[in-house]
């Protein structure tokens, strides 16, 4: 357990879903805590892409929707303004 492999992942995975960890290509590598193991799996190919856009694009959204009500504001007082 203490070789460590920069291009894997390790983390707590509850005992229901070993399996199908194993079937990723993760093993096991002690208990962990309750209901877990402590298992080390490849690192995730879009691990990258997760961090640039966060929550799936979630952030991007609400962005966009943040200039487009601001835009809709700019347009109302404008229209006062005239």
């Amino acid at each position: 357990m203490d070789d460590l492999a920069p291009d894997h992942v390790r983390a707590f995975i509850a005992r229901t879903r070993v399996a199908e960890m194993k079937s990723r290509g993760w093993r096991v590598l002690g208990p962990g805590e309750e209901g877990s193991l402590l298992m080390e799996g490849p690192m995730l190919a879009s691990r990258a892409a997760a961090l640039d856009a966060p929550i799936g694009g979630l952030f991007d959204d609400l962005v966009a929707r943040a200039l487009e009500r601001a835009d809709a504001r700019d347009r109302m007082d404008a229209r006062r303004a005239a």
